[in-house]
């Protein structure tokens, strides 16, 4: 296949899935053949080493909004009850079954709401541990300073240098596996939400 075929291929499939900013994403495609036929490699082999069309219609299909996925899918399946001669039936069975089908994507939006606020709920949990062990460690330290001063009776200061050696102890030795468990959950929010999308679409 050559450049241009793959990248009409490639315009029309976009527009076929409603995807927004086609003109930058075939300015990307072409350039990124474009440097491949630069680096020495010819016409058809720069473009068989691309993604598929459809592949790559997919992944701009998944940086779509969870919402409009499903418009997309409505508006697709009256489109083909439309091209059947089903339309009028596709709209009254529509309206007949809105007392049903209304509550169930609100619950169903509701739950991926819940799913995202819980996910992201975790990681601040569990980096708040974290910073909450550091501040500790910190004010357990001044108390000990401020036992030179007099505020802070001797035997309560030297306690608080042992909590403080202690909890900056166990805050540089949780620093790491906490953090990476942090970025663990982080990075799983999207995989999760992009499978999910992917169902969908």
């Amino acid at each position: 296949m050559l450049k241009q075929e793959f990248l009409s291929q490639l315009r029309a499939g976009l527009e076929a899935a409603s995807i927004e900013d086609i003109d930058e994403c075939i300015d990307f495609y072409d350039e990124m053949i474009s440097d491949r036929i630069e680096s020495g490699m010819n016409e058809e082999s720069a473009v068989a080493q691309m993604e598929s069309v459809e592949s790559i219609i997919n992944n701009y299909k998944l940086e779509k909004p969870v919402t409009r996925l499903i418009m997309d899918k409505v508006q697709k399946s009256h489109e083909e009850a439309k091209g059947k001669g089903k339309g009028t039936l596709w709209i009254v069975l529509a309206i007949i079954g809105f007392p049903i089908w209304l509550p169930i994507l609100i619950v169903i939006f509701a739950l991926l709401l819940t799913l995202y606020i819980v996910l992201w709920s975790i990681v601040i949990a569990i980096f708040s541990v974290l910073v909450a062990i550091g501040f500790a460690a910190v004010a357990s330290l001044f108390a000990f300073i401020m036992m030179f001063t007099g505020f802070v009776p001797i035997p309560l200061g030297i306690f608080a240098l042992g909590a403080a050696l202690f909890l900056g102890g166990l805050a540089v030795l949780l620093w790491h596996p906490i953090w990476s468990l942090c970025k663990a959950v982080a990075l799983m929010i999207p995989s999760i939400f992009r499978k999910i999308k992917k169902g969908i679409a």
